[in-house]
Formats: C-alpha cells, structure tokens, sequence
C-alpha cells in the first residue's frame, strides 16, 4: 500500500486516515471526444495490425492491437489531466503561543531593594538552582552569590530565562504542543519567519524532527528577534488578535511574558482574560520587574525669581511616586542652605501629586543677596527614594514704591487701594484728586499734589506709576514728560483705563506714546435703562505663557481659573496696537480689525515695562472669591513692572520663557527669551547664540548643542527658538549676555509612555492569569510553568489534489511501449 502511495505521489499527513477519494479530469479534451477519439484509434490499430503481413496468427494481432489501443487509451487519459481528489481525518496537538513583550518598557532597569527580588536575579542568571527556596524559608543559610547582577534590565531576565539550561522553558513547552512563539507591542507580529516554518513543520513536513528541536529552533529565532524597541503596548489586544486570528487554530495556552503595562490596547486586562476563559484557553503570564522597586521625582518647584523678606512664601511642589505601598514622604525646603520649612506626608501613588508649602523668609546679611531655595523629598527612612529640584532665588529687603494717581474713588480704586496697603511687600503712596482735603492733607500714604519739582519726583525713587482715570489737563505736559522718562529709565507704569478720562484725553500727549496701544477720543453716556452685556475676558498664547497672569500654580489650573471668572461689561475701544506691542488678555465679542479687541496690552518703552488695561472692573473678580483672585492679579503685576526699578542694576537681563509650562518628550515647542544689553536696552541682533545642554546625557548621548534664537519680528529684544524635546531628564539653555544666564528645565515623559518610571503591575497580571483560568509565575515558579500548560489535541479534515501525471503513469507507458515492441520483435516484424 504504501509503495501504491508513493507511486500515485500522495502526500499522506501523519496520524490521519483516508475519508474519501475520488477522480476529475481538468483537462481540454471533452469526455465524449476522448472516447471517440480511442474508438477511432482503436479501429486504425486494428486496420493496420489486419494488413500486416507475416508469419503470425491473429492472437498475436489481437495481443498487439490491444496493446496500442491501451496505450493510445494511456495518452488520452494523460491529456484529460485526471486529479484525485483525496481527504484524510486526523487528530494533531495544539499549539503551545509564547508571547514575548517587545516594548521599549522591557529596557528598564528596575531598583531591587528586597532581598527576594535580588534572589530572583540569580535564579533567572542560573546562580542559583531553579527551584531555590527564598533565604526566610531557609533560615537564611544559602547565602545570595556574590556575582550575582545588580539590578539587571528586565530584557536581560528574559534572555537569560529562555537560555536557561536547567530550565529550558521552550524545549519543556514543546511537550506540551508546537510552539509558536510571538512578539508584541503596538501590534502582534511573527519571530522573523519562525512562527510560520515551525508550526508547518510540527504539523506536516518535518514531523520527524521532534517538537523540542522545533521548540529549540523556535526559541532562537524569537531571542533573534528581540530588540525591546517598540515605543507602544497592546497586551490585552495582543491577546484578543491571538484568539481572534483567522490563520490558525486556537492554542492550548497562551505563555505571556510581560512587565504589563499597558498603554494602546482597546481591550481592557479584563475583556481579554474573560475572553480567553469563554474559548478555555489559559493565559500562563511571567511578570519580569518587580512590583517593589518605586520611583519618586519632584517635577516642580515654584517660586518668584524675588522674594521679600519677612513675606510669607508659599512654595506650590509637584511630585510623582510609583510602587509604594506605604510609608511617609519628609519634605524640605531650604534656602541659602538653612532649613525654613519641613513637612511630612503620607505616601501615595500618582504622576501629579501637590503640595504647598509655606514659609516666613528670613532676613540675610545683605538687603539683596541672591541664595538657592532647594526642595528635597525623601521616603522616610530609606534615602534610596530621594529628589531635589534648587533654583536661584534673589532676597530682597525692600519695598517696591508706588505712586497710584486716580480722579476719584470709583470701584476699581476702593478694591485696589486696601489690598496694595496690606502687601508688606509694597509702600504704596496714593494721589486722589477728587479727595476729601482732610484725608489729601492727612500725611502719608496720601498726597495732597503731584510732586511740583523734578527733584521731588525723581528724588521720591518711585518704581511703579499706576495711574488711572486721571485727567490729562491734570498732570499737565511738564509732568507727563517726568513719568516717560521715568518709564524710559526702568520705571514701571499701569494704566487703568476709564469712562471720564483715561486714555481719551491723552490723545497727542507725552503719554500718548509711550503707551502700548493706539486709541481716539471717545466719550461714554450713561444710561442707566439699559443692560450691559457681559463678555469672557480670554487669554491669548502669549497670555497663557506670562506668569504675571497666573492665578494658580499650574497651567491647566490657571486657565481654569480664568474661565471660571465673571466677565466685564465694559472696555474702551482701541483702533491698533503699537509695534513690538502684545495682547494678554481680549474680549472675544469685540474686533479691532480683524483681531479680538485687547484688554490687556504691554510692551518696553525704553527700558520700562508699560500695561494698559482697557477696563476697570477686576473688581468684579471678587464675587464668590474674595481677595483671593485680585491679591494674586494685582500683586503679581506691581511685581512685574515694579521689580526691574527696585533692584536697578542688579536687575537680570535675561527672562526665559517656555511656550508651555512643561516639556513633553517629542512634543517640540518653543523658548521664548527677552534681553537686554548692559544699559537695559533691547538687544537688536537678528539672531544671538545659545547651548543647551543635556544634564542626564549618558557618556554615548550627544550632551551639547548649538540653540540659535531668532529675533521676533516687531518686538525688540524678544526672540525665539524650536527645541526638539527628543530626551527625558533635565535640560539648562544658557545664553551669555555677556554674564551667562541659566534656565533648567526638565522634558517629561508623556503619561502612560515606555520609559516611564512604573514598576511591575504584580497585580493586574495576576488577576488576569487567574480569570483566564491559567497562573501568574515570578521567577522561583518558572519551573512549574510547562507542567501546568496542559496539552490538548484538536480534530482536524486535509484535502488532497494530486495530477495523476506520476511515477505510476509513466511506469504504465514505458510497460505497454516495452510490451508491444516485444511482441513484435518476436513475430519478426520492424
């Protein structure tokens, strides 16, 4: 029989048995054609064989006729292309899937801190037998080897587990079924070809090899193929596509190693384990990591670049952990060194966790010094888990010194007025026009007359002008030439628009220019019958990047905060802004030109900072909020504009600025950076050069780059550039003007990335494995692993087409050719 097989040239599948058989002819000859075609040659052999002459008898005439209509039969069947159709019942083992996780995750080097996750780095590197019991169940007498690796990266667990010669995972999972062996992270993929050419040859063709070469070879590929490199991971849908996949049959296990992040999967860990329960095939899952190691980093630490002393600071901190389960995080603050503040806080997990802490400045040695104010946080009795963030701070002991001019007490000045009196930071000196003459002629912090003399107002050594709805006519040119020079100089300068005067009657004035916004006269009518309607007040980009606007220690949460705010009613209309002038706040529902119409407005005049604001109801800000909102607005402008005055020419010439309050790794964005020449003045090159440089560069990493800020176009002194955020850690731009100038920042990795810091999910792992129906194994259990995958066989039905165009044909041929030229050799015929 299978000397039949071989002739016909039947591939026969192992452990299977013929079901049916049957024959087709695929050929061009027609059945019928064929048959007259045999009856036709028949007959011409017979005529032929009949004229034939010689000495032999018609049984030898009939022999050889038969034999040439049989062979003329044999050529006919052979161009009817007969194929026999042919399939076999069979039972073969089910496939064994080892799922390997690919990610760049599996590059981590994970922190062992406990003595059972040291002693699992030894078992994985075959220091240890496979099944060596921890040192607590052995009374500590096995001692952990001295060469053992110091916190290994989880892809290197890997490698040395499916090398392990004592454990040989693959070639014990070969007995169990034919190994397939996957890779995934984004998606599932093959081993370089292995997948397919070993199942193949486990099920068909190289059956003879046995399922642990198979395995072996297998096993080869998929440690060719793994790189760790991929920056996603789909466990949970990696498993779905497993179950889901219309190329194969369903495996008897699925053998997962993984540390199980996931961070692109549309299932959930969940959805995937109840779905492969409902199909009974058990997810066997190797954690590699450990769930122990934790991560703590301070991400944030805010503070003015100048603090006043005896001002109570409060410090906004950000913190992430990972992989505590519990225990006390000690905070410390310290400043020049000397410790201020110092709390604790019970451990919790998270990426963006707060704390504000808030201290009273000591006074220094000098009235300015400039000191580091560092913040460390630390797990309370383990310094292992330890971050420090430190930026340079300038102590001040000054006050910024105020003039505030004003027509007479509206809103806007009766709101104003207590809350610059009760900053300890300020010496606010107040000008009404319109005021009593007790309270004009009462003394400080009242005058009685804008200072008549240029010494009197020089020599007051104002740093901020505020001036509000104050009539042009009232300070008169002479003195409207004192304040822009004075703003010219380094002084600050506020204008709060109003209804009467302020900026209607400055149209052609000194003031005029200095101004960031260009405007007509414009007068207001009351009407008492009709309602405003109200408008949101609405940061633009460059808004949403000036500090001097946050209202919480956060982006997300300031941008919050100003939405929540109640809008204005009113604002004076402008017609442009001046050149190298920028919006920080506008009102949507209003347009100068084809722009939203500001409401807030700066820009340098000189060396001074001017604002203008187009409306004078912040006071509205303090519905449901009290203080708090218009402290933090006002206070934070009065030390903007104030500062560069008080501190003269000690004031830096550098300001920095990212577009947004946080790197995101390869999320480009830009810097924005402002400088001023020896004289304060704006730097006009067109571009100026920079080095950024790469704090946690390890020694292969690029630590160094060139930066070029390009000039903005329109505001001198302003410039830009794109940083690529291409690595994770601590980055400084520093810009020589000519002192060098430092801004640190750190690049962040996105939430849910590779790279960041998170331990094993021990747990989420485990209760997968579990509701699958399979196991979760750490290394001490990985030699129990193959026994517990039970191997299970699956009926399977093959079919067959063989094209009789084969040994046996053209045996047959030869035989009847052979025969008829014998017959006629003996009968003396050619």
């Amino acid at each position: 029989m299978d000397f039949l097989v071989h002739l016909l040239a039947i591939d026969t599948p192992p452990n299977t048995t013929l079901r049916s058989a049957e024959i087709s002819f695929r050929g061009p000859v027609p059945a019928w054609l064929a048959v007259l075609f045999l009856l036709a040659f028949g007959a011409a052999a017979y005529y032929l064989y009949r004229l034939e002459k010689g000495t032999m008898g018609w049984p030898r005439r009939i022999v050889m006729i038969a034999l040439r209509s049989v062979l003329l039969a044999l050529v006919l069947l052979l161009l009817s292309r007969p194929v026999l159709l042919a399939e076999f019942d069979g039972q073969r083992p089910r496939s064994v899937v080892l799922l390997l996780d690919n990610s760049q995750s599996m590059k981590k080097q994970d922190r062992r801190l406990t003595d059972e996750d040291q002693w699992r780095v030894a078992v994985a590197k075959g220091l240890l037998s496979i099944d060596a019991r921890f040192p607590e169940q052995t009374g500590g007498k096995t001692p952990l080897p001295p060469d053992t690796p110091i916190d290994p990266a989880r892809a290197d667990l890997v490698r040395w587990v499916l090398t392990h010669n004592q454990l040989g995972l693959t070639e014990a999972l070969g007995k169990r079924g034919p190994v397939r062996s996957l890779l995934f992270g984004h998606r599932v993929h093959g081993a370089k070809e292995v997948v397919a050419d070993a199942k193949d040859r486990a099920l068909t063709k190289r059956a003879s090899e046995g399922p642990q070469t198979l395995a072996r070879r297998a096993n080869e590929g998929l440690l060719a193929s793994f790189q760790a490199d991929e920056g996603r991971t789909s466990l949970a849908d990696a498993v779905m596509d497993i179950l889901q996949r219309r190329d194969g049959d369903l495996p008897a296990a699925i053998v997962v190693i993984t540390d199980g992040q996931d961070n692109a999967s549309k299932y959930t860990l969940q959805e995937a384990a109840l779905e492969c329960q409902r199909q009974e095939v058990p997810l066997h899952i190797y954690g590699v990591g450990t769930a122990e190691g934790g991560n703590l980093q301070l991400r944030e630490l805010l503070a003015a670049d100048t603090i006043f002393v005896d001002d109570t600071l409060t410090v906004p901190l950000r913190w992430r952990a990972q992989g505590f389960k519990k225990g006390t995080l000690e905070i410390t603050l310290t400043l020049g060194g000397k410790v201020v503040a110092k709390r604790e806080v019970a451990v919790e997990t998270g990426e963006d966790l707060r704390k504000a802490i808030t201290f009273s400045v000591p006074k220094g040695k000098e009235k300015e010094e400039n000191l580091e104010l560092a913040a460390t946080i630390r797990l309370k009795g383990n310094d292992v888990f330890k971050d420090s963030l430190t930026r340079e701070v300038r102590v001040v002991d000054r006050k910024i010194k105020i003039l505030y001019v004003e027509h007479s007490p509206r809103f806007e000045y009766k709101f104003l007025q207590p809350s610059l009196l009760r900053d300890r930071r300020i010496e606010p000196t107040f000008l009404l026009v319109n005021a009593d003459a007790k309270v004009a002629q009462g003394g400080p912090p009242f005058l009685a007359e804008f200072p008549k003399t240029r010494e009197q107002f020089f020599g007051a050594k104002f740093n901020l002008i505020v001036l509000g709805d104050v009539a042009a006519g009232y300070l008169g040119k002479v003195h409207l030439e004192w304040i822009r020079e004075f703003v010219q100089n380094r002084g600050g300068l506020i204008v709060i628009a109003g209804r009467q005067h302020m900026p209607a009657t400055y149209e052609n004035t000194p003031l005029a220019e200095v101004l960031p916004v260009e405007f007509t006269m414009h007068k207001f009518r009351v009407e008492a019958d009709v309602r405003t309607q109200e408008y949101p007040v609405t940061l633009t980009d460059v808004g949403l990047r000036t500090d001097m606007l946050a209202l919480a220690d956060t982006p997300q949460d300031s941008q919050n905060e100003w939405i929540k705010l109640p809008g204005f009613h009113w604002q004076y209309p402008l017609t442009k802004l001046r050149p190298g002038a920028v919006s920080l706040l506008v009102n949507p529902r209003a347009k100068m030109g084809e722009q939203p119409m500001p409401v807030l407005a700066t820009h340098y005049y000189g060396k001074g900072q001017v604002v203008f604001l187009g409306s004078d109801e912040t006071w509205r800000w303090r519905f449901n909020q009290g203080d708090k909102i218009t402290n933090r607005f006002w206070g934070q402008l009065v030390y903007q504009l104030g500062l560069p005055s008080l501190l003269g020419e000690t004031s830096k010439r550098v300001q920095f600025a990212l577009e947004r309050s946080e790197a995101i790794l390869d999320r480009p964005s830009s810097i924005f950076v402002r400088l001023v020449d020896k004289d304060f003045n704006p730097r006009k090159e067109a571009q100026v050069e920079a080095t950024l440089e790469y704090l946690d560069a390890k020694p292969n990493q690029e630590r160094l780059r060139k930066v070029m800020l390009q000039a903005i176009p329109g505001r001198e002194g302003d410039y830009r550039a794109l940083l690529a955020h291409d690595q994770p850690g601590r980055w400084e731009l520093r810009v020589n003007n000519p002192e060098s100038y430092a801004f640190p920042f750190r690049v962040e990795l996105p939430p849910g990335h590779e790279l960041e810091e998170t331990g094993l999910a021990e747990q989420a792992l485990r209760d997968m494995a579990e509701l699958s129906g399979g196991a979760f194994y750490r290394e001490e259990d990985l030699h129990r692993l193959a026994e517990n995958v039970q191997p299970q066989r699956e009926a399977f039905t093959r079919r067959q087409e063989v094209l009789l165009w084969n040994p046996l044909a053209l045996w047959l041929f030869l035989a009847l050719v052979t025969a008829e030229w014998l017959v006629r050799k003996f009968s003396n015929l050619s």
